[in-house]
């Protein structure tokens, strides 16, 4: 896991930002989905999961050959209250 500082940095920016606050809001999603919903192209949303995945933000699941995302559960306990102040 990153430091916080690392953390906030990555999501400060605009597309990771909107990727994590949807995640929020869907729990789980996959690449075209993202993209439809945030109107990214698949390889910038590819590389931003990338990067939020090896920082320990996000982990994936892969169900045949579709990748779905969500927000980390350790993610999700270590940064509860920067997830609750997403929420609000």
């Amino acid at each position: 896991m990153e430091t916080k500082f690392e953390i906030l940095r990555l999501i400060s920016d605009s597309a990771r930002f909107h990727i994590l606050t949807t995640l929020l809001d869907y729990s789980e999603l996959n690449v075209s989905e993202l993209e439809q919903l945030l109107g990214m192209k698949q390889s910038n949303t590819s590389k931003h999961l990338k990067k939020m995945k090896d920082a320990g933000i996000l982990e994936s699941r892969r169900d045949k050959n579709i990748v779905y995302y969500r927000i980390s559960n350790n993610f999700m306990i270590f940064h509860e209250k920067l997830i609750q102040y997403l929420i609000l």
